[in-house]
């Protein structure tokens, strides 16, 4: 089956193999969430559409795949991809649990770099727009060249 990550059984099926689980495994973490088991046939029902992925299901796959429950209902247009800020925010998230000094640490560091990228984000905006004016300029000059020649063609 090509992964196009459309469906809900399109995108468990991608992140199953994403993290390199067989069917039979999938079946076995959700066992150690549910005390239900789902044999192998069960899960490759769900991933080919045969069989309709059960709502309490949901927020357990998504947490076996640790991912949010709209990564299994919306397509995106790189469901891997996440950017830096986000996965150091995820990142701090988790490690709140272990150790809260350091991820705070953590935070204040992701901060500080989101603050940095802001900036390099208005400094390419304010190069843009000077570009953008510059051509807009060209473009009006070159334009009033170009009316000369027609009135003069037109003579």
């Amino acid at each position: 089956m090509a992964v196009k990550n459309t469906t809900i059984e399109e995108r468990i099926y991608h992140f199953r193999t994403r993290n390199n689980w067989s069917q039979a495994e999938l079946g076995e973490k959700i066992k150690e969430i549910t005390g239900k088991f789902l044999a192998r046939d069960v899960i490759s029902n769900y991933e080919k559409g045969r069989r309709k992925v059960p709502s309490e299901l949901v927020p357990v796959l998504a947490k076996i795949f640790d991912i949010s429950t709209d990564e299994l209902f919306y397509k995106y247009p790189k469901v891997v991809a996440k950017s830096p800020t986000l996965q150091a925010i995820e990142e701090s998230e988790k490690l709140a649990k272990k150790d809260i000094k350091e991820a705070y640490r953590k935070a204040i560091e992701a901060l500080h770099q989101s603050k940095i990228e802001i900036q390099a984000l208005r400094d390419q905006s304010e190069t843009f727009e000077n570009e953008m004016k510059r051509y807009k300029q060209k473009a009006e000059d070159s334009q009033a060249v170009i009316d000369k020649i027609r009135k003069n063609l037109s003579m």
